[in-house]
């Protein structure tokens, strides 16, 4: 999939710890990164890390007045939050692109 789409790199939710130390799901994050790189199969592939505090949080808040099933529920805020991470990650290399863009003084 990542050849049929032309892939050049991933961004992935990175949960950056508000006090500076590494969590146990940062060292796991880091570890699967670690294992898809030794396979070899993504070689050239760039792979960024995001801010995914809170991103699950948030899109349960918005959720929770729905009253979905626990695992309805789960599955769709695993989703949302990937949306969101995304979507930060882009917003911000846009605003990157739009500085450059400005004249410069």
């Amino acid at each position: 999939m990542v050849s049929q789409l032309s892939l050049v790199g991933f961004v992935v939710g990175y949960p950056f710890s508000l006090q500076g130390q590494s969590s146990i799901e940062a060292v796991q994050v880091k570890l699967f990164v670690e294992d898809l790189r030794k396979t070899g199969r993504l070689d050239g592939s760039y792979f960024t890390y995001w801010n995914e505090n809170y991103t699950s949080k948030c899109v349960q808040a918005l959720l929770d007045p729905l009253k979905l099933h626990p695992v309805e529920s789960k599955t769709i805020i695993d989703k949302f939050a990937a949306v969101g991470i995304l979507q930060g990650y882009l917003d911000d290399m846009n605003r990157n692109l739009k500085s450059e863009d400005m004249p410069k003084e």
